[in-house]
């Protein structure tokens, strides 16, 4: 007990705030704020040392607000002029109660609201961060607090049904580690009530080797007990519950609740992040249908090279791929620029005590964000580009067609995609066998971040049919979302199908550009699941995300199409037994048609050059 109490104060003394405090700032750990219903939930403040009462930014999080840096983030903003309040979310790390992921909106509201009364606080609020920390703003704004300003949310969703189950097919990978997570963070403060919790808790490399080794293998889904997640993370059960669009989902649909913003917003996302299709969603949506006309003025997009991570200046290269010298960007600085923009410090007045009119004065009368709404990276090109919406509207919705002759299983086979239809001689189809026990690997893949890896090694299994255009001749600009239209038959009651597509230049390598995937029981509807008559069939349409690529002279697109993409997503048993219920898996013969009347196709959004 002796060791354990050193210990407990060895890492007390280790937390950057408490070894030393900028002389600039003042920071203040764990202040309380209390909720409607009582709950305390705790947050450190960095503000400037010179007097004075400033705008607030917000962060709301479930992953630790110590940043385990003398000079973090949280820190430079303070230092740009703001009060920088960051906040352990309910249930999480220093805050008090039991947390219900991602059920944010009422303690979002209620926190807005506090850190606008704090005495050296202005009474305007922003918020900002990415992931969850964009998910809680999200979810606030729509409850309309008074005091909130701007938003800038990095990497959302627009339905967390969608980002759960995508196409249906549930998403084993970050669900699974996320839960795992912060599973051990409820552990600590059950089991160990004495320890600090001041810092983030993440699994162990052990635990991560079981992770990629054995947990993502169990099966049935819904009965693995790693690191006793039923007892300290029952919220990935209760997803389980839940495989089709229902009532339990509509708490979190930010897309539902677009016409309750009022306030303007900066979307931040990359082309490689998997909550990409959200964030579009977002902007789009909120440009179009949020509550009030300066709102849907003030919607902001930007998209560039980037995977799930903020982006810095340095943020060039994904693995291998460099995008060039213009890939970097600053989003720390877009931060405070977008913030000093709609809470300037001059001529502002500060805030007014409940009792008196709560109305932020100047608020209004700030000018629109300038610029055009959206700035898009195009990769292969390596250049930005301003546009005037999302999604574009001079795109050319173009029709690749899949062929074969000798079959287009592998690399080795003769798969080929052109704008040619099918004639009037039958095509023979493509077949595979697709065996959960052996399913196709989602490669290197970061939390929440799709990879531009080399796919010529998965592209040359047997169950991958590989459909390949020709070598351009001019460049081929595709910027928008991406369509797979398959005709398909299954010897199974229900599979998967997925598409993948990728840029291959002269040199071979085929770079992983975007990919999804469709379960088949949920191909008419995310509500009411139909399974397959096997043999028979049937039209699917696969989202294949988006994209902003330009294909260069002598480069060809790439087609996969294959039934898994394991760890990313569940491998469906093929059984059509209930979800996550089945310990069976059974092969199935899988069926991709290429004729007159059953023309598969990819759907790109051609940019007239």
């Amino acid at each position: 007990m002796r060791w354990l109490v050193f210990c407990l104060a060895l890492c007390a003394l280790a937390t950057p705030s408490a070894r030393q405090t900028p002389a600039d700032l003042v920071i203040e750990k764990n202040v309380e704020a209390r909720m409607r219903d009582g709950a305390v939930l705790r947050a450190d403040v960095y503000r400037p040392a010179a007097p004075g009462r400033r705008p607030a930014l917000l962060q709301r999080t479930p992953y630790s607000k110590n940043p385990g840096t003398a000079d973090s983030q949280f820190h430079r903003l303070a230092r740009a002029g703001f009060v920088v309040v960051v906040q352990d979310t309910r249930g999480r790390y220093m805050s008090d109660g039991v947390a219900v992921p991602h059920d944010e909106g009422e303690d979002g509201y209620d926190t807005v609201e506090w850190v606008a009364q704090l005495p050296y606080v202005d009474g305007r609020v922003g918020m900002f961060g990415g992931s969850y920390s964009a998910t809680v703003q999200l979810l606030a704004a729509p409850l309309q607090p008074p005091h909130l300003v701007a938003l800038f949310p990095s990497a959302s969703y627009a339905s967390r049904y969608d980002m759960v189950f995508q196409g249906g097919a549930f998403y084993l990978g970050d669900g699974l580690s996320w839960s795992l997570g912060q599973a051990k963070d409820v552990r600590r403060r059950m089991l160990e009530p004495a320890a600090n919790r001041d810092g983030e808790l993440g699994l162990t490399p052990a635990e991560r080797t079981r992770l990629r080794g054995e947990w993502y293998r169990h099966l049935p889904l819904n009965t693995i007990e790693a690191l006793q997640l039923r007892r300290y993370s029952p919220g990935y059960f209760e997803l389980l519950q839940h495989p089709s669009y229902d009532a339990f989902w509509t708490t979190f649909d930010v897309a539902a609740k677009h016409p309750r913003f009022e306030v303007p917003a900066y979307h931040l996302t990359g082309w490689y992040d998997s909550l990409l299709n959200g964030t579009l969603a977002n902007f789009s949506g909120l440009r179009a249908n949020a509550g009030t006309e300066r709102a849907r003025r003030n919607q902001r997009l930007i998209v560039g090279p980037w995977t799930h991570a903020r982006p810095t200046a340095a943020t060039t290269k994904i693995g291998d791929v460099d995008f060039g010298p213009e890939a970097g960007f600053d989003s720390e600085a877009l931060i405070v620029r977008w913030f000093r923009h709609w809470m300037p410090s001059e001529g502002q007045s500060l805030f007014k005590p409940a009792s008196e009119d709560t109305a932020l004065p100047g608020v209004g009368t700030v000018p629109d964000w300038p610029g055009a709404p959206v700035r898009l990276f195009l990769m292969g090109e390596n250049r930005w580009r301003d546009e005037q919406e999302w999604p574009l509207r001079r795109a050319q919705l173009t029709q690749f067609f899949l062929h074969s002759t000798r079959g287009a299983r592998g690399l080795a086979g003769d798969g080929r995609l052109d704008r040619t239809p099918p004639g009037s001689a039958a095509e023979a189809p493509d077949s595979f066998t697709y065996d959960p026990a052996d399913p196709v690997p989602t490669g290197l893949f970061g939390a929440y971040s799709r990879m531009p890896v080399d796919r010529r090694e998965i592209q040359q299994r047997p169950d991958v049919l590989v459909y390949t255009s020709d070598p351009l001749t001019a460049p081929l600009e595709v910027t928008g979302p991406i369509t797979a239209v398959l005709y398909i038959a299954s010897s199974a009651k229900d599979t998967d199908f997925t598409a993948a597509v990728s840029d291959v230049p002269p040199d071979g390598t085929a770079r992983a550009l975007t990919d999804g995937i469709i379960r088949a029981r949920y191909r008419r509807s995310k509500t009411s699941p139909e399974l397959l008559t096997p043999g028979a069939r049937y039209e699917v349409r696969i989202d294949v995300g988006a994209t902003g690529n330009v294909f260069l002279p002598g480069h060809r697109i790439r087609l996969e199409v294959s039934s898994s993409n394991f760890p990313r997503y569940d491998r469906n048993p093929n059984t059509g037994a209930p979800f996550a219920t089945d310990a069976t898996i059974v092969q199935a013969r899988q069926t991709v048609f290429h004729e007159r009347d059953a023309a598969s196709h990819l759907i790109l959004p051609v940019i007239p050059r």
